[in-house]
């Protein structure tokens, strides 16, 4: 890395040699041909050099925002994207939160050595340990917290027996018939259909009424009614 002056001096002495490029690296013993062709362009076309070198950042806009939105739509776990991605450290991401998604990054609250977890995070970490392709020990991991614990929010949130028939059922027998499981795939197209039809309805409403997705559909007014089917009409 060369000086700003270090680089002036091979400028105009290049310059005052008649642009002779062997005398002027002769002379001073840097830099290469190419180097000082280049500083004397630069400093052609500016009338001057630059003072000093920007640092280039080491990932892109685009890469920040692509770990911020991994984040928000992937439970916000900052261990998880971290490992998914390959990119960047913990802190990093942090940061990266606050700057590109002000409020959104989930904050423990720490009482002592007790941590408060929102109703939200118990929710996403009971789902993610019902249809994990890992252990339970990986999913604790990811979002922070103890498999004991894990399993704790899992009893209070699905009960004794919910969580029975979570752990204990079986994929059912499919039918060996080819109509019949013709018969089996429609149906669970229909009902996955309307399940995904639910889902649009109670997000648009509380898009557009501002409510809970915990809303019921029977209590909304007319008016609010109306506006939720326009809004999916074409659904």
């Amino acid at each position: 890395m060369y000086s700003y002056e270090d680089r002036i001096r091979a400028v105009k002495l290049y310059i005052k040699y008649d642009f002779s490029v062997a005398d002027t690296i002769r002379e001073l013993g840097y830099p290469t041909r190419n180097t000082l062709i280049k500083w004397y362009k630069e400093y052609r076309e500016k009338g001057d050099l630059h003072t000093g070198y920007k640092k280039k950042p080491r990932f892109t806009r685009e890469q920040m925002q692509k770990a911020v939105d991994y984040y928000l739509e992937h439970g916000r776990c900052i261990r998880r994207t971290v490992r998914v991605l390959g990119y960047p450290s913990t802190t990093a991401l942090a940061q990266w939160i606050d700057r590109l998604a002000p409020g959104q990054r989930k904050v423990r609250i720490s009482r002592g050595r007790m941590i408060q977890f929102s109703e939200e995070s118990k929710r996403d970490a009971v789902i993610s340990l019902c249809t994990r392709d890992s252990s339970a020990a990986v999913v604790a991991e990811e979002h922070g917290v103890s498999r004991g614990c894990l399993y704790k929010w899992k009893k209070q949130l699905l009960g004794e027996k919910d969580v029975d028939s979570v752990v204990c059922s079986k994929k059912p027998d499919l039918p060996d018939d080819k109509d019949e499981l013709q018969a089996e795939l429609e149906s669970l197209k229909k009902q996955v259909h309307k399940l995904k039809l639910e889902i649009d309805i109670l997000t648009k409403a509380a898009e557009i009424i501002k409510k809970d997705l915990g809303i019921d559909r029977q209590n909304l007014t007319n008016k609010e009614k109306t506006m939720v089917i326009d809004a999916l009409r074409t659904e």
